[in-house]
């Protein structure tokens, strides 16, 4: 058995099919979004171990939520403290005082570092760092760096997705924090300090310098890049490997590096591809200007 889910425009055209089931929504792919996780996503709490590993190694102090699921190999440290139902995945290293909420998902090979916290509902894929000690250093007058301790931690909050692969760097001295509902693609970069509001969308190769704030609903496509201490408001939109090297005060869409409005930067582009008629053209003018000289 099967069933359409679509608009209620295009169910119109499938209403003289007998025995075929339609159902209508408004926002099909918030539908499609609802159904899967509720029908057929992986069930990790019970595909996977029923309990905890005997090959886990846990720490004396560390409380374990109702339901949770720790894999095989996996390492947790002293004082951490989880919520109900999580699911830890096989070879992960959660490293002492961290605090984890409900029904939060690490998958294989994960690291979060010691006194990060995660919210409910957090999932974190394969290879990422959560918690890595920022880029710090200090020269002398011999140009030699001298690390300086990163103290910090970094607060994921209530059901944001890291993908495969990112690193999202403890603070210097408070923390690193990213907001509530956001979604990372795969090989992001987050430096230390950075604050990621609400909400927003960041796909791969995204690479955040220090202590830059992003505002909530923000949308990075792939290899945006975006320099320390910046700030940027809600709503922004960054395309076409935008490299942002100052504030943004004025929601909307940007390209390019620099970063431009996006229809600046269509007439820019545009113009460019004209560069070389345009020299032709120059030349020609001044060659008719040496002549009128003479």
């Amino acid at each position: 058995p099967a069933c359409i889910v679509t608009t209620g425009k295009l169910a119109e055209e499938f209403s003289d099919q007998e025995g075929l089931a339609i159902l209508i929504a408004p926002n099909v792919g918030m539908a499609q979004a609802l159904m899967r996780q509720t029908y057929v996503d992986r069930d990790l709490r019970h595909t996977e171990w029923s309990a905890i590993h005997p090959s886990a190694v846990i720490h004396e102090t560390v409380q374990l939520g109702e339901g949770t699921v720790v894999g095989p190999c996996v390492v947790i440290g002293a004082g951490v403290v989880t919520g109900c139902e999580c699911v830890i995945m096989a070879g992960s290293v959660i490293e002492h005082g961290v605090l984890m909420g409900d029904r939060t998902i690490i998958h294989p090979n994960v690291v979060v570092g010691y006194d990060c916290e995660l919210g409910n509902e957090v999932i974190i894929h394969s290879g990422s760092i959560i918690g890595s000690e920022g880029y710090g250093f200090a020269q002398d007058e011999k140009k030699r760096s001298h690390r300086i301790p990163q103290l910090g931690k970094v607060v994921i909050e209530d059901r944001v997705r890291v993908g495969a692969c990112n690193c999202i760097d403890r603070a210097t001295y408070a923390e690193t924090r990213i907001g509530a509902g956001t979604k990372f693609d795969n090989f992001c970069h987050i430096a230390h300090n950075v604050i990621v509001g609400q909400d927003c969308l960041l796909t791969a190769g995204l690479i955040v310098a220090g202590s830059t704030t992003l505002g909530h609903r923000i949308i990075a496509s792939g290899a945006t890049g975006i320099i320390d201490h910046l700030k940027i408001c809600d709503d922004t939109v960054f395309v076409h490997r935008a490299g942002v090297i100052h504030d943004i005060t004025e929601p909307g869409v940007y390209a390019g590096t620099p970063t431009q409005p996006w229809a600046e930067y269509r007439r820019n582009v545009a113009a460019g591809r004209r560069v070389n008629e345009l020299l032709e053209k120059l030349r020609e003018l001044e060659k008719k200007v040496e002549a009128l000289g003479a």
